[in-house]
């Protein structure tokens, strides 16, 4: 439907409606049933056909009309549908709103017919009162309505993108005037920048080759703070780093009131160990054991490194008493329940280790050395009350 279509509709005084059914009674009711019906300050103009040819004469003549109240059964059982059909598929129009009505229950649309050709509405005659005709013609002229306004602003956005496409025409043309120039201008600049990129060239080569040497004198660095940091044997922190890392953890801990323990542990009649299975076996033993201490520590968010020959230790940041006895139990529990042999060992006949543990909560004077001998006397107390357990000293 076109724009002045639409806008000639919208300035009627009134909503046309044709009414086709071959009983001169059903128009004359319907007249009179909806003399007084109004929409938006608008009444109706009620235009009458007999038969469906008649319809399609009046539908081809007003194309605005916004009601079709359609008799179904007139001189053929079908003669309705046909005409809605007509309307769709011949005419496309797709605003014209359809009511069917029928004295004839039995012969009813299809619902796929009701679907496809966009049918609003199917009423009896014998149920057809006043307020019911009235509710369905006011809910089809306003769906009607609204379809107009749709369309008008599809056809507004459409005109705009028009518009929009033709603008565009425009700039491209203006973009390829300048493009035009701008090439000319490029060539100009192109042996200018042929003789810059061989600069550039020459200058990120030599950029790469110190990027290089950069890289060799990080992973070398890298190495060596690895080698500075870390017990060959084991992968541990060495001795070294332990004394590094504890004292930072015991200046944070000391500035935040937080609690700090360490565990010393010492894996049991290891002399024997290495003089019953040698020492490439020790070795591999020493090796199985920080395993297990780092996956322990690890748990608890803990610093393992190798304290001395058979000697670990594990430092545990805000961590108090009960909690690193908890860890302690578990350590000692994972290297027993490794089942890692030891003919030589009094206690077991598997590698066991002993455990001194201690913790400090900043609430009184101390020193690191204090913490570390403190953890070594738990220690000693655990291997002089039989080894393969942790002793606490507070």
């Amino acid at each position: 439907m076109k724009s002045s279509n639409i806008e000639s509709i919208k300035s009627s005084h009134c909503w046309k409606i044709i009414v086709v059914d071959d009983k001169e009674q059903v128009h004359a009711v319907t007249r009179l049933a909806l003399q007084n019906f109004q929409y938006k300050h608008k009444s109706l103009e009620l235009i009458s056909a007999y038969s469906s040819s008649e319809g399609q004469q009046l539908l081809e003549q007003n194309p605005d009309t916004a009601v079709l109240l359609l008799d179904i059964v007139m001189e053929r059982e079908d003669a309705g549908l046909d005409l809605v059909k007509y309307t769709r598929e011949k005419l496309h129009n797709r605003f014209i709103r359809i009511i069917l009505r029928t004295g004839q229950p039995w012969i009813a649309p299809e619902q796929s017919i009701i679907e496809e050709y966009d049918i609003n509405g199917y009423i009896l005659k014998t149920e057809l009162t006043q307020h019911k005709l009235f509710c369905f013609l006011l809910t089809a002229i306003r769906n009607y309505h609204n379809l107009l306004t749709v369309e008008e602003a599809r056809q507004h956005i459409s005109a705009q993108n028009q518009e929009l496409e033709n603008s565009n025409l425009i700039l491209e043309k203006k973009v390829q005037e300048y493009t035009q120039i701008l090439q000319k201008q490029t060539l100009a600049l192109v042996e200018n920048n042929k003789k810059l990129e061989l600069e550039v060239q020459a200058k990120l080569h030599a950029q790469q080759n110190l990027e290089i040497i950069n890289e060799k004198l990080f992973e070398a660095n890298k190495k060596l703070s690895l080698l500075a940091n870390q017990d060959a044997l084991t992968g541990l922190a060495n001795r070294r780093y332990f004394d590094v890392y504890l004292q930072q953890v015991w200046e944070s801990a000391q500035e935040n009131k937080h609690p700090l323990s360490i565990l010393i542990c010492d894996i049991d009649f290891f002399k024997g160990y290495n003089d019953s299975y040698g020492h490439p076996e020790g070795d591999h033993c020493l090796q199985r054991v920080s395993q297990i201490i780092h996956r322990v520590a690890g748990k608890s968010e803990g610093f393992a490194a190798r304290f001395g020959g058979e000697e670990f230790a594990i430092v545990l940041p805000n961590t108090n008493l009960i909690d690193s006895q908890t860890i302690a139990d578990m350590l000692r529990s994972e290297i027993h329940n490794a089942r890692l042999p030891h003919r030589a060992s009094t206690v077991s006949e598997y590698v066991t280790v002993s455990i001194g543990v201690t913790s400090i909560q900043f609430q009184s004077d101390g020193s690191i050395n204090d913490l570390i001998l403190r953890a070594d006397q738990a220690l000693y107390e655990a291997k002089k009350l039989g080894r393969n357990q942790f002793v606490t000293l507070h």
